[in-house]
């Protein structure tokens, strides 16, 4: 009796999970993928080139890096919770590994921005408003359904070593090194 409910909860209530992870209402529309070519701007005006070939993300300028590719929203409290260790992982690792994320709430830029300014947030910001390829991207090869926290672990050759869906029960630098253990 309990998964049934647990069931119809799931069912009926498509913005939340039962631990209370956000689902992002994502309509995925095949049309508008025409390529796998992606340009993000961060919130600081820096531009972000992305071209993925056969599932293997080629981010210009970060070939050598360990990148943690992110979706998450600044109403998330899974997402929230995780900016700390995202702003320690960057300052312990430094030019060695990146943090690309994908703000899909559709906050303003000026919102992002003082979020970063509260959290010390050390990593790329990117505003997600403008992003509808990207996220039907997301769908059609990897058949995510708009759950935030996303995590993608991309090895500095661009290989996917990791796709991980929202809140977990370990860390995100124990994601990092199982992760690399893979490459």
């Amino acid at each position: 009796m309990v998964l049934a409910g647990s069931f119809y909860f799931v069912t009926q209530n498509k913005n939340m999970t039962l631990d209370g992870t956000k689902v992002m209402d994502i309509t995925l529309d095949k049309s508008s993928i025409v390529s796998s070519d992606f340009l993000f701007e961060t919130v600081h005006k820096k531009k972000i080139e992305i071209d993925v070939e056969d599932k293997i993300f080629h981010i210009k300028g970060m070939e050598d890096k360990t990148v943690f590719l992110k979706v998450f929203g600044w109403d998330c409290k899974f997402c929230k919770k995780e900016i700390p260790e995202l702003v320690n992982l960057k300052k312990q690792l430094g030019d060695s590994f990146e943090v690309i994320a994908v703000e899909a709430q559709h906050f303003s830029k000026e919102d992002s921005l003082k979020y970063m300014k509260e959290y010390g947030i050390n990593y790329h910001i990117v505003p997600g408003a403008s992003q509808s390829k990207f996220y039907a991207y997301l769908q059609e090869k990897y058949g995510w359904t708009g759950i935030i926290p996303l995590t993608i672990v991309i090895s500095k050759g661009g290989d996917v070593l990791a796709f991980e869906l929202g809140s977990k029960s370990y860390s995100l630098s124990e994601l990092m090194k199982a992760a690399l253990l893979r490459e």
